[in-house]
């Protein structure tokens, strides 16, 4: 048996060696399908799958802290719950803890925004990680008052030089001083998928790191500030559902004796989340609509490969029916045969899915790598299949010779010789090959069908990235410049913040062709926003009468009118409510917010309760003006409802600068950022400038027209190999059907028949395969849009004009793919045709 396999395999590679370029198509065909699937499971195995690099991930867990009336709702975890629970429990051998922080890291004259991840002492011993250089954290720099120190990644050391003297080096982050301790491991990303923090600084500079946060005033040390991300190391022999149990004992234990700040608690083990940044372990789900989505389309790049795959060897096979139908009746029997013709598709496949990695670990290097230059955080990944990529590529490969292999080797082993020991047979004369439904014409059809609906897919991506870049957000982007700047990176305190904040507004409004200046906590399209819970003051927030979630913003008097927000009612803030010492507690609803809390009211000097989460912010606010809707995202549908309030009543240390400037050239614009540049440096050399660009330029390189432009490429991408293969596959089969049919071409032209009618009979043959594979195409793509309806902007799911478009692609390659095997048939010479006659 292995001696006759061995054989095949040898006979197979002779005969794809006798036709290379039969081979060539065959193995680019198959490369693209399986390239693509490989690509798109290499991405979802490196976020999804691929283990950490630790020891022994199986036993990390994530340990969360759930409501049990609301079990949807997670809390984070303070430090001395974290610690309460680290030292009493019966589960874990070491559980240690941890949160991301964005940081200042003083690089020359310059500041960079980076992540920070705040841990405890244990966290490298729980990961079970040793450090490349140096030491871990000590208890004592667990706590407040320890020693300032921090760890690097591994790139951040080699990305400033790799110098052998990094230990002990001092690095200015947030304007303190902290000495490097130690270098992680090359590969090592921390417990997140491809993200990395580039330092590790210890729990005891918490305050410190986090000084421009929501936090400021509530020290780690408080028991109510739910700060901590908690991860654990199971004891051998526990699992999670044993852990569970008993830590309903713990949960138990600290609701008596810290019973506010631990009502109904419930602890939960949950696997560990591969976006361990939010308190919430399903937020792992949100990866798995688009991903299964992506495979499946991938996979439909694959079936069409594998049809047009089964097509080719339908064509190659029947320049070999005289050589099949001699050795069925000279001893080799059908099985014998079948097993040969397979084998050739396997070496096929195989050769396909060799091409397919390599053309996996390019694209997937190229899609991650643009997706890096948009991170503010490291991306630490590597794009070589590992055995799990290489076990689904076989799969692939396996799939694709043994579903669509199978059946053309069984056909051309017919045993029913005496027709095929004819040059042409009765049934491809004026028979089977004539006929709309056949089974190549059936494999076409499937094939422009699925191509159809691919095109439509990639076209509504597109449409959709084109209308996101044309956004209308309820602001202008035009003549907008926008900076960043973050007083808490250089510890200046409220005081001074305050005062150099308005030093800086006034000196940036003197700039020539600068028409007013404003400064908001957050901007529109940002990575980093802020929400709040909002009630009338008459209502008590229930079930019956939930509070509107609301973003929330802090901003100055000329907000409104820099952005060109319009005013529907009311008034705006005046310059004395952005000053320090404001009384006045006032708040602006956009139209959306007001329709919400009072829908067919007037809004305007009714109040709110803010939901706050410092006792000497008052939440109550009296609504002064009602704006215009703002769009604070691009994929969030609709625009969210927005509450905002003056920077008098609001400190916030990281502020964006918002400047109405004059129209201008290109030349004028980037004079004018210098200018801005050099105004903030000669105000304070010391605070950091983190950010300068355009309002436009600020949103065409936002994470979501990221994610549109990318989906709107892979989508073309797949689109168009899909149409390459159906072109293939339809010209193949009408180049097989007008071989087999040239003597009844030839008997029809002996007859009378010129070549013109020829031709019009061979292309409408061929146009109505592309009627019926694009009539199927189009519920197709109707049913693709309505799949694609949550990942599109401002594009209806089917939208007539990319169907349209679609359909007119298609049918001018097609028409292409038929037109030359018509023609060569219209050329026919009837002496030739009739030769073995």
């Amino acid at each position: 048996m292995m001696a006759t396999l061995i054989q095949d395999f040898r006979y197979g590679i002779r005969m794809l060696a006798k036709n290379p370029g039969f081979t060539a198509v065959a193995v680019l065909t198959l490369a693209l399908g399986i390239g693509a699937n490989s690509c798109v499971f290499n991405l979802i195995n490196t976020l999804l799958l691929k283990p950490l690099a630790v020891t022994n991930p199986e036993q990390l867990v994530g340990l969360y802290s759930r409501d049990t009336k609301h079990p949807d709702s997670y809390r984070a975890f303070s430090y001395p719950n974290y610690v309460d629970i680290r030292d009493n429990n019966p589960v874990f051998s070491s559980l240690m803890a941890h949160q991301l922080a964005l940081v200042g890291v003083k690089e020359g004259d310059d500041t960079r925004r980076t992540f920070a991840d705040i841990v405890s002492s244990n966290y490298f011993s729980t990961l079970g990680v040793p450090l490349l250089k140096g030491r871990p954290f000590s208890i004592d720099e667990e706590k407040p008052g320890g020693e300032l120190t921090v760890i690097v990644t591994y790139s951040f050391w080699r990305r400033t030089g790799g110098d052998s003297q990094m230990l002990g080096r001092k690095l200015r982050i947030n304007d303190r001083l902290f000495t490097v301790i130690g270098i992680t491991p090359e590969g090592f990303i921390g417990t997140m998928a491809i993200m990395s923090p580039e330092m590790y600084v210890p729990l005891g500079a918490y305050n410190l790191v986090m000084n421009g946060s929501e936090t400021l005033g509530k020290p780690l040390a408080a028991r109510d500030n739910g700060a901590l991300i908690v991860v654990g190391r199971l004891k051998p022999g526990v699992t999670r559902q044993s852990a569970e149990a008993r830590l309903a004992v713990v949960a138990s234990q600290m609701q008596k004796a810290f019973p506010a700040e631990n009502k109904d608690q419930m602890l939960s083990v949950r696997h560990l989340s591969r976006l361990n940044v939010t308190i919430n372990p399903t937020d792992d789900h949100a990866l798995l609509v688009p991903a299964t989505l992506l495979l499946s389309l991938a996979g439909i790049v694959l079936l069409i490969a594998s049809l047009n795959l089964a097509n080719l060897m339908m064509a190659k096979g029947a320049a070999r029916r005289k050589e099949i139908a001699i050795r069925l009746p000279t001893g080799g029997s059908r099985f014998r045969v079948v097993r040969q013709l397979v084998t050739e598709g396997l070496i096929l496949a195989m050769l396909g899915g060799v091409a397919g990695l390599f053309l996996a670990s390019w694209s997937t290097t190229l899609l991650i790598g643009s997706l890096a230059r948009l991170a503010p955080m490291d991306l630490v990944y590597n794009a070589a299949p590992d055995a799990r990529v290489v076990s689904g590529t076989l799969v692939f490969c396996l799939s694709s010779t043994i579903i669509f292999g199978l059946f053309p080797a069984w056909k051309l082993s017919n045993p029913d010789m005496w027709l095929d020991l004819k040059e042409n047979t009765g049934e491809y004369v004026g028979g089977h090959a004539r006929r709309l439904f056949s089974r190549g014409n059936m494999l076409v059809m499937a094939q422009l069908s699925l191509s159809l609906m691919m095109l439509a897919a990639a076209g509504l991506f597109v449409h959709s990235a084109v209308r996101a870049a044309n956004i209308q957000p309820g602001f202008s982007l035009e003549n907008e410049v926008l900076a960043e700047v973050d007083a808490s990176l250089v510890n200046y305190d409220e005081a001074h913040g305050r005062q150099l904040y308005a030093t800086l507004r006034e000196r940036l409004r003197r700039i020539p062709g600068v028409q007013s200046v404003a400064m908001a906590a957050t901007v529109p399209f940002g990575m980093m926003h802020m929400g709040k819970s909002v009630t009338p003051s008459d209502v008590v927030a229930s079930k019956e009468y939930p509070p509107l979630f609301a973003r929330f913003n802090v901003v100055t008097a000329d907000y409104f009118r820099t952005l060109e927000v319009p005013l529907l009612r009311g008034r705006t803030f005046v310059p004395a409510e952005s000053m320090p010492g404001s009384k006045s507690r006032v708040a602006i609803l956009d139209k959306a917010a007001a329709d919400k809390l009072w829908p067919g009211s007037n809004a305007v000097g009714k109040q709110i309760r803010l939901e706050e989460d410092r006792p000497d912010r008052a939440g109550t606010c009296e609504v002064i003006g009602i704006v215009g809707n703002v769009r604070g995202s691009i994929l969030g549908g609709t625009a969210e409802p927005h509450v905002y309030v003056p920077f008098g009543q609001q400190y916030q240390a990281d502020m964006q600068i918002h400047l109405k400037v004059a129209a201008g050239g290109r030349e004028a614009e980037k004079r004018m950022l210098e200018t801005i540049r050099h105004e903030i440096h000669v105000t304070d050399g010391r605070l950091p400038l983190l950010a300068l660009t355009t309002m436009r330029g600020h949103l065409e390189s936002g994470i979501e027209i990221w994610v549109l432009r990318t989906g709107a490429h892979i989508l073309e991408i797949f689109g168009g190999v899909a149409l390459l293969l159906a072109t293939i596959g339809l010209y193949a089969v009408n180049n097989y059907t007008v071989a087999r049919r040239t003597r009844e071409i030839g008997i029809r032209m002996a007859l009378g028949s010129d070549a013109s009618s020829t031709l019009r009979m061979i292309l409408g043959e061929g146009l109505r395969v592309i009627a019926v594979g694009a009539g199927v195409g189009l519920l197709l793509a109707i049913g693709i849009g309505r799949l694609l309806a949550g990942f599109l902007y401002e594009v209806p799911s089917i939208d007539p004009v990319v169907i349209a478009a679609a359909s007119v692609v298609l049918a001018a390659v097609a028409l292409i793919a038929c037109y030359l095997p018509a023609r060569r048939a219209s050329r026919v010479d009837p002496l030739i045709a009739l030769r073995y006659e």
